[in-house]
């Protein structure tokens, strides 16, 4: 009976560590990874473009050399395709079709388990003691199996919530009546945020689990589709009825549903975000450290682009669905199957042998495209006929008033011209750049629009060396303030390149000094 015990136990372990949270800690690279995850994701930040989150690897994978650290040597694009291999990244597409790479749940675990291990936070307080008690009344009283005895807990909960009522209207009378307000001591708010923050933590890998489950069963569908040999009408009804059931067809996928009615809410979620506005305000969460702060700060938008990404992996996996059910033909994806899996057997025996030059014998056996039709009218190559001439301007329209005439003119394109006078002014006290000379600018010439006047002033050649190899390194990138028409301000960025203003060094070609002789 023991060996049998142990068995189940070393299984269960064993499985355990072979999911890819345990195995991403136990990999020797784990706490390179973790850290690295840790800075480019936050939590205002789930998702990173594939480019940038290339560069930003690179970038921290040289500053930890640097600092004497073993790195791999593997570019950051090998790293992370690997990790996406070991199912720590998730790489997807957004609105845009640009693809992005987001934080899979085993990660998420890991990076959480590395977070409560660091000592942050309490592990036994009088709120994560009372959060239990209270999950524990709520399961028992749903639990009731006969009438009696929810009755009696009903009866005890209406006590309870009188005694509050009771309790909340003479706080409220001695309050009313120029009582001192009863302060909370510091370190129990502290414990009380540590318990709050430590549930809003667990929050991203609960949701991303959802999504995950969603794709796999998918996938799961889409091949079952695949392989099974009845016709289409026969499973069409099956398929589409799985379509339909998707978030119940998971544990996940429930549970979310069942969260979804309570985040239906509006007023619940704006509810929430005033309560973490307000216990942000508080004196006690200035001497907390800022990462934690900055994690309950986004529930609002956490909880909003979470449910967007569930959302969005069902209508994802329903279309996909969908399509291969319009396309589905049996025999097709049994010989699509057989051809692909010969293809790559051949490719697996031929590569080894290939070189550069090598020729391969084409697979002909495989079915020709059939072409569509194509268009037997081409487009007209005459000119349109051009607009009409404009109409003389309106002869009160120079007589505007002078703030109507500026917020129009804030609204035009790049003024060349005077960018140019003031990076010749700028150039006069030595070599700056373009966002030094953008920095140094008057608010009227430091629009947004603006940035592309400064661009063109770009010595020659230092637009090409700075996008050289595609991408601008993040040490290469400068953040600046620009001012629109209306006063309000948006910060950009742009890459440091330095200006060559023709002539600047000669006052006669400064147009201020050809206005002052004029």
């Amino acid at each position: 009976m023991s060996s049998s015990r142990i068995e189940g136990a070393l299984a269960r372990s064993r499985g355990a560590f072979g999911t890819p949270a345990l195995a991403l800690l136990h990999r020797k690279e784990g706490p390179l990874v973790v850290a690295l995850l840790s800075l480019i994701f936050t939590p205002s930040r789930t998702t990173v473009p594939t480019e940038q989150m290339h560069v930003e690897v690179e970038d921290f994978l040289a500053e930890a050399r640097g600092a004497g650290h073993d790195v791999p040597d593997e570019p950051a694009r090998a790293l992370c395709s690997r990790w996406v291999a070991g199912r720590w990244l998730v790489r997807s597409l957004d609105d845009d079709g640009a693809e992005q790479y987001q934080v899979s749940s085993y990660a998420t675990e890991a990076l959480a388990f590395v977070d409560r291990t660091q000592g942050g936070r309490s592990l036994v307080s009088e709120s994560r003691i009372r959060t239990l008690l209270v999950a524990l009344e709520g399961l028992a009283r749903d639990a009731r199996p006969d009438r009696e005895s929810q009755q009696a807990a009903l009866r005890e909960q209406v006590a309870r919530a009188q005694d509050e009522i009771a309790r909340a209207e003479a706080e409220l009378a001695r309050l009313e009546e120029g009582g001192p307000v009863a302060e909370v001591p510091a370190d129990r708010l502290v414990e009380q945020f540590d318990n709050v923050a430590s549930l809003v933590r667990e929050l991203p890998a609960d949701f991303a689990r959802v999504a995950e489950s969603i794709a796999e069963l998918q996938r799961t569908i889409v091949t079952g589709l695949r392989q099974d040999e009845r016709a289409t009408g026969e499973v069409l009804g099956d398929y589409l009825d799985a379509s339909d059931t998707l978030m119940r067809r998971t544990p996940e996928g429930r549970a979310f549903s069942g969260a979804m009615e309570l985040l239906r809410d509006p007023l619940l979620l704006e509810q929430v975000d005033d309560r973490v506005r307000a216990v942000l305000a508080h004196p006690f969460a200035e001497g907390l450290p800022a990462e934690r702060r900055e994690s309950v700060r986004a529930l609002y938008g956490q909880l909003l682009s979470a449910v967007d990404a569930v959302l969005d992996a069902q209508a994802r996996a329903s279309r996909t669905i969908t399509q291969q059910l319009k396309v589905h033909n049996p025999l097709r994806d049994r010989e699509l199957d057989a051809a692909l899996r010969e293809a790559t057997a051949a490719m697996a025996d031929w590569f080894p042998t290939s070189g550069r030059s090598s020729r391969v014998e084409p697979l002909r056996w495989f079915e020709r495209a059939r072409l569509g039709r194509f268009r037997a009218q081409l487009h007209d190559l005459r000119p349109d006929t051009p607009p009409e001439t404009l109409a003389d301007a309106d002869p009160g329209f120079d007589d505007a008033p002078g703030e109507a005439m500026a917020a129009l003119l804030g609204m035009g394109g790049p003024r060349y011209a005077e960018t140019a006078a003031h990076a010749a002014r700028v150039l006069r006290d030595g070599p700056a750049t373009a966002d030094e000379a953008f920095a140094a600018a008057p608010p009227e010439l430091r629009r947004p629009v603006e940035l592309l006047g400064y661009l063109e002033l770009a010595a020659p050649g230092a637009l090409d060396d700075a996008f050289a190899d595609g991408d601008v390194p993040a040490a290469g990138l400068r953040r600046v303030t620009t001012v629109r028409a209306d006063g309000s301000t948006r910060d950009l960025v742009l890459p440091q390149v330095p200006i060559a203003v023709p002539g600047s060094g000669d006052p006669e070609d400064d147009p201020e000094h050809e206005e002052k002789d004029a």
